[in-house]
């Protein structure tokens, strides 16, 4: 606020010394030039503010992320947004294996983060008993849906 209290009075200042010289002018074409001179100068005076408060704006977020909370702040978005993909990726390969009739006893989603931020699937690992064994048919599903081939772990019922 403090930046747009500057602003104001720079541009009333500006304003009034441009009338009282204006006031002190006879009408001819000096006027008319001097008019020219003074809004350029009103002009100036609303973007040299402006300009500088937009430079100052610049330099303080470049150094928002050289502070250490904000790295920090960003690490633990970045955790949560891995976190609940992986959670979503889980329950969409429970609901896609349950529509093709295979109940597994679990799965698990391993996820990693590319050097662009981007999020991929390292592995993934699914739980069933022994006897209802379909690995042809869950490896072609997660195949097709996820494009990896999935780490199949039989148990024992």
């Amino acid at each position: 606020m403090n930046g747009i209290g500057t602003v104001a009075v720079t541009v009333c200042c500006a304003s009034l010394i441009c009338a009282l010289v204006s006031n002190f002018v006879s009408d001819s074409s000096v006027k008319r030039v001097l008019n020219l001179v003074l809004g350029a100068f009103v002009i100036c005076s609303l973007i040299l503010p402006v300009r500088a408060a937009v430079n100052g704006i610049r330099d303080g977020l470049s150094g928002i992320s050289d502070h250490p909370s904000a790295t920090a702040d960003e690490s633990a978005y970045n955790d949560k947004i891995v976190a609940e993909t992986r959670k979503n990726l889980e329950r969409t390969l429970d609901a896609l294996l349950e529509q093709n009739g295979i109940r597994p006893n679990g799965t698990e989603i391993i996820l990693s983060v590319g050097d662009d931020n981007s999020i991929i699937i390292s592995q993934v690992r699914i739980y069933i008993d022994e006897g209802s064994c379909r690995t042809e048919l869950i490896t072609e599903l997660t195949v097709q849906n996820f494009g990896i081939i999935p780490n199949i772990i039989t148990e024992q019922e």
